[in-house]
């Protein structure tokens, strides 16, 4: 009989674990092994990415800093699903045939009625927040059900208890819930109806409660069961207020439990905010996903990278929410790699340097820079840490002489960087350059 994911990520992990022990109670003497051994070769795999040359006007001010690259309003660096210098075909699509989604009549009360007794998870920190609508749509959304308008399909992903999360119609959920349920909104700018201004549901006359308790909704429910890689797909291709969902949105969706707060407890620490600059948008979740990938390389390691990345790191969410024991020495890596990455790099730490007359913005943050350094730095024994900060100056020419004068490197963080061969050069190149400034 195989060996489960998780028996097999756990013993993976494990040893990581008994390394990381035995290599802070003693440091050999010889230079070249004071890091964590590289992995070993890992398969072929995935798609790339590349950078985008333009500087993209932010969605949410706070976060725009004008930085060169940068995807709109996340304060990363631009990433794309494909190596635009290799055109094949994807090697290892899903199979059809295990989607299983049925379609579900059902009405406004029904609705209201899971909601009330909580069978309906609208998951506020999914997707981007159940209550972005202005109160003029929010009304009119009500006002289209008095007017008997059809509302759009839902989708939604059943547990296996029948509960029902909300993949797409959230903001229309969340409008049927604060004004039949929690009674918390009132109607306000009806185009038709104006004479119900100022209404909450209860002060409606009971023709019109009836109109809206009653009207019909359709619902397609991915069914439990359903792959999780099979699920992701699905999740990707449906659009959430005519925006679809982004890789971590949909991870955090799929996988509920504890590995979600210690994303989001890392992703507020002061000590990530500090690296990075605090330029990061958690608004879809850009922040998290930098630190899923930390903490999915550190965990698994490079071996179990299949050479693709939206699997890699769904398995490392199951894996960490399957072993939270392993969850506070992740935290110290993390927290201490974060610590050491602003003390040698300073407000730099994780970008590419500035191009020719952009010296104004600076380069936001590059995710595959971010998990290759941050990686190398949490695997520099404890012991060395002093000396890293000590020759600092030294760290930073080093880095700087590589992302000026090693192609494959440049090009290992800036085009194609999902091949295994791309994540191998980056972390070899960066494991290597801190070496150089060990005694």
């Amino acid at each position: 009989m195989q060996d489960s994911d998780h028996e097999r990520l756990g013993r993976s992990r494990d040893a990581g674990v008994a390394q990381d022990a035995s290599r802070r109670q003693a440091v050999p003497a010889d230079t070249g092994s004071r890091f964590s051994a590289p992995a070993e070769a890992m398969p072929n795999g995935m798609r790339g990415i590349s950078s985008n040359e333009v500087g993209l006007p932010s969605e949410n001010p706070a976060y725009d800093d004008r930085e060169e690259g940068t995807a709109a309003g996340e304060g990363v660096e631009q990433e794309q699903l494909e190596d635009v210098s290799d055109s094949a075909a994807i090697e290892d699509p899903f199979d059809p045939t295990k989607i299983r989604i049925s379609t579900k009549q059902t009405t406004v009360a029904l609705i209201v009625e899971r909601m009330r007794h909580e069978e309906i998870i609208l998951q506020p920190d999914f997707q981007r927040s159940d209550n972005v609508w202005p109160p003029t749509t929010r009304s009119r959304l009500i006002e289209s059900l008095l007017l008997r308008i059809p509302l759009p399909v839902f989708y939604m992903a059943a547990d296996p208890d029948n509960n029902w999360m909300v993949v797409d119609g959230l903001q229309r959920l969340s409008v049927l819930r604060d004004f039949v349920l929690q009674q918390t909104l009132r109607l306000r700018g009806m185009e038709y109806l104006s004479q119900f201004d100022a209404h909450s549901f209860d002060e409606l006359p009971r023709p019109m409660q009836r109109r809206i308790t009653e009207t019909e909704l359709s619902c397609h429910v991915i069914e439990p069961g359903t792959p999780p890689e099979v699920m992701f797909n699905v999740f990707k291709r449906i659009n959430t207020g005519g925006k679809p969902l982004v890789g971590q949105e949909v991870r955090h969706a799929l996988n509920p439990g504890p590995v979600r707060a210690l994303l989001g407890e890392l992703a507020r620490s002061e000590e990530f905010l500090k690296a990075t600059g605090g330029t990061i948008n958690p608004k879809r979740m850009a922040d998290r996903e930098c630190v899923l990938r930390f903490l999915a390389f550190r965990s698994l390691g490079e071996a179990e990278y299949g050479g693709r990345l939206d699997d890699f790191l769904m398995k490392a969410m199951r894996f960490l929410n399957n072993s939270p024991e392993h969850h506070a020495l992740l935290r110290d890596d993390f927290r201490r790699a974060m610590s050491l990455a602003s003390d040698i790099f300073g407000r730099e730490a994780f970008r590419k340097p500035n191009r020719p007359g952009y010296a104004r913005w600076r380069s936001p943050v590059n995710k595959p820079l971010f998990e290759s350094l941050s990686v190398a730095l949490a695997e520099v024994p404890e012991d060395f840490t002093g000396v890293l900060r000590m020759r600092k100056g030294e760290i930073v020419d080093h880095l700087a002489q590589l992302m000026k004068a090693d192609a494959e490197f440049i090009e290992s963080i800036s085009v194609g960087t999902q091949t295994t061969r791309q994540v191998t050069i980056r972390f070899e190149r960066m494991r290597k350059m801190l070496r150089r400034g060990l005694p």
